[in-house]
């Protein structure tokens, strides 16, 4: 547009401010060399330029733009040759003319009802997940184990001594999978083997973190958050009872399985990414 924008406004606002300024919004905006020409106000209806009503949505258009730059110099994704735009801020032209320009080199897809884009998305994804084959991990995942004690990297508040008489440090993060990953839909992405630390142990506990690092140390680290535990219950005795735990993504929930080696026996828990 190139003409004045007209915006009507409630009375009651013109009120508030006289009341808490002392003086009306129209005097107010004479006082403002930038707006003093731009904008004028009319009983109780507010006309803007067209440049002035556009430059309230520069910083949050040039943001989107820099924010895809960024995203754009990642090795994984710099050769991709098109953007969707979705949601309802792609509907504005302004938006769709700041990244058009700040993209020359990208194919720009607008479909006919962005808002509604992601909400047919959701509703399509959660009748079949299988229509995202791959997607890339929000978090780090692990789950909490023991190591051998190493004087030099670990603390002594978190050494302690097994059944076996190894010294060990709690506390630590074991990684399955690393923040920014691709994993396949319904795919198992590492099998890690553990046993336990008590040889009358009649159970073994997995609790399971995430973390916004990609190399969490412990799970005490500020970054990680306790999603649940999975509980596997122990045959037999002694400490070298081997249990393999996996992580598969579905979806919107991150399963996690537990296998006793000697047995085959499964035991398995899920964590809802939406909870």
């Amino acid at each position: 547009m190139t003409g004045k924008i007209t915006f009507r406004v409630p009375l009651a606002l013109a009120d508030e401010f006289k009341q808490k300024k002392g003086k009306e919004i129209k005097d107010h905006i004479k006082t403002n060399p930038m707006y003093e020409n731009s904008i004028s106000w009319v009983g109780d209806r507010l006309r803007i330029e067209a440049h002035a009503a556009k430059g309230l949505f520069a910083d949050a258009c040039n943001s989107v733009a820099e924010h895809l730059k960024t995203i754009f110099t990642e090795d994984q994704v710099k050769d991709v040759p098109t953007i969707l735009m979705v949601g309802g801020f792609s509907e504005s032209p302004m938006l769709q003319d700041v990244i058009k320009r700040t993209m020359p080199d990208k194919t720009i897809i607008i479909p006919a009802d962005p808002g509604l884009a992601v909400l047919k998305g959701a509703v399509i994804f959660g009748h079949d997940p299988s229509v995202i084959q791959e997607r890339r991990c929000r978090y780090t995942y692990g789950v909490k184990i023991c190591l051998p004690f190493n004087e030099h990297i670990h603390p002594e508040s978190k050494k302690f001594v097994d059944d076996d008489d190894n010294i060990l440090c709690s506390d630590i993060f074991d990684r399955h999978v690393q923040i920014g990953q691709p994993v396949e839909y319904g795919e198992s992405q590492v099998t890690q083997s553990y046993v336990p630390t008590s040889k009358s142990a009649k159970a073994m506990v997995f609790p399971v973190y995430a973390s916004d690092q990609p190399e969490p140390t412990f799970v005490t680290d500020q970054s990680c958050t306790h999603l649940g535990n999975l509980t596997f219950e122990l045959g037999g005795s002694g400490t070298a009872r081997a249990v393999n735990v996996q992580m598969t993504f579905s979806g919107t929930e991150l399963k996690v399985e537990a296998e006793e080696k000697s047995t085959g026996k499964k035991k398995n828990a899920k964590f809802d990414f939406l909870g």
